[in-house]
């Protein structure tokens, strides 16, 4: 079991943060055939996007991103659809932070930033 960042936030990302994704990662055991995201924090940004980072947790066989419908739920209801393109691979047994961007555009239904997931 690896906690890896992506390149580009292996150089950027604050101490502070590395350390809250270290802790998250320890305290969300990987489990074997499952593919989790685990909610970290989500924000609106000056564009109205919600901006939605979670610690993906690959139990599974190596996961693409690439060309991936994911949805932005709360409290169980759909709130924002968006397909990702990526790049982004996760190998088997790691857990990677990342960061979704669901435009306006997505929206079903006004976010409100609580009770939040994401979901395939």
């Amino acid at each position: 079991m690896t906690l890896l960042f992506e390149e580009k936030w292996d150089r950027t990302i604050a101490p502070r943060d590395r350390q809250m994704f270290q802790t998250i990662y320890e305290q969300n055991p990987l489990e074997k055939g499952r593919l989790k995201f685990v909610p970290v924090r989500a924000a609106f940004n000056h564009q109205g996007c919600v901006l939605a980072s979670v610690c993906i947790l690959n139990g599974t066989e190596d996961w693409l991103l690439q060309d991936r419908l994911l949805y932005y739920k709360e409290k169980d209801d759909v709130v924002a659809k968006e397909r990702f393109t990526h790049d982004l691979i996760i190998p088997s047994m790691t857990a990677v932070p990342w960061t979704f961007i669901y435009h306006p555009n997505s929206f079903i239904q006004p976010p409100s930033l609580h009770n939040w997931d994401i979901s395939l």
